[in-house]
């Protein structure tokens, strides 16, 4: 049996995101993986937490287990310089807490990071066995940097000349424990964040990547598999630092589908179907996040239009029927 250790950081809002996530990682699971799944949070409650033990323990290939963070962090978060851009996302001190596994994983020499605003649609084990050799994290590349210069514009002349072609994304980050702990990388953390002249526009990414300073190596785009890739592919001019090939792969053969800017619970991405499959399936109840009602599969209302076309055809066709029947044998008896 591989055991892989794996770990998420979110609030009591994220629950059911976080369910339909997990379900999704341990129903695509191959038959010899067996996952330690951990939580760092600050304020799940032990109804939701006890919502999602049941989902994890009823699949049976994994261990879950919750870690209260004790407010880490939360003295910088208010006076920090973070930069929230998305209305449609929502930052708090947790996100930067994904930063600090080695902290609050002593026992382990390597593990995954994993956001919950995904769903697994293949197996992603093997992407544990990455070689970490001289390098504190690995991950997906940014695929955007050369169409956008929004992306690294807020940072540092010296950071964007060390990151600009390295700068890894969120999603997915297989972290070697050992070496941040080494080399002391936490406190190099600590320090940026506490830095008020580093602007962290992208939060956890920028700590991340400004800490790590390049030592990073890079995971296939397919593990982090953006539902809106496919409209950015038909515009001739855009560009990115992979191949038009590995764009598309990433498309047609994805590991994990990210909503990394639209989500299917506020919006209507790409996708959402299935994230919404998933939901129903597990019985969730919508929260206070859920913003927009269900995607509509158009498909399905098509067919349900199309067959309610020929229903009341079919009635129109009985009645004339009926009328004629009448008519006919109206004439026949008088």
């Amino acid at each position: 049996m591989k055991t892989i250790p794996i770990f998420f950081t979110f609030d009591n809002n994220y629950v059911e995101p976080a369910a339909v996530a997990f379900y999704s990682l341990l129903n695509k699971a191959k038959e010899n993986v067996y996952y330690e799944m951990y939580v760092l949070h600050s304020d799940i409650t032990e109804e939701k937490q006890h919502l999602l033990t049941e989902i994890v323990n009823k699949k049976g290939n994994a261990k879950l287990t919750f870690t209260n963070t004790d407010g880490f962090l939360n003295e910088f978060w208010d006076n920090g310089t973070f930069n929230f851009q998305s209305s449609n996302s929502t930052f708090t001190a947790d996100t930067i807490i994904r930063c600090f596994g080695s902290k609050f994983f002593p026992q382990y020499d390597k593990i995954i990071y994993s956001d919950v605003d995904i769903i697994v649609v293949d197996d992603i084990s093997d992407v544990y066995d990455i070689d970490l050799t001289n390098k504190y994290i690995a991950g997906v590349k940014n695929p955007f940097t050369k169409w956008s210069e929004y992306e690294l514009s807020h940072l540092k002349p010296e950071h964007y000349e060390m990151l600009h072609d390295k700068y890894l994304g969120g999603g997915i980050w297989v972290m070697n424990l050992k070496k941040i702990r080494e080399d002391n990388i936490e406190q190099r953390m600590i320090e940026i964040v506490k830095d008020e002249s580093i602007v962290k526009r992208w939060n956890d990414q920028d700590i991340m990547n400004i800490s790590c300073g390049g030592k990073v190596g890079f995971l296939p785009l397919n593990y982090i598999s953006y539902p809106y890739m496919i409209d950015l592919l038909s515009n001739p001019d855009f560009e990115s630092d992979y191949s038009r090939e590995e764009l598309y792969d990433s498309i047609i053969n994805p590991k994990i589908i990210h909503f990394a800017a639209d989500k299917p619970w506020n919006s209507n991405p790409k996708y959402s179907n299935l994230w919404w499959t998933f939901f129903h399936y597990l019985g969730l109840e919508k929260t206070k996040i859920f913003k927009e009602p269900e995607c509509i599969n158009y498909e399905a209302e098509k067919f349900k239009k199309k067959h309610k076309k020929y229903k009341n055809l079919f009635k129109l066709f009985l009645i004339i029927t009926v009328i004629l029947a009448i008519f006919l044998v109206f004439n026949l008896i008088f």
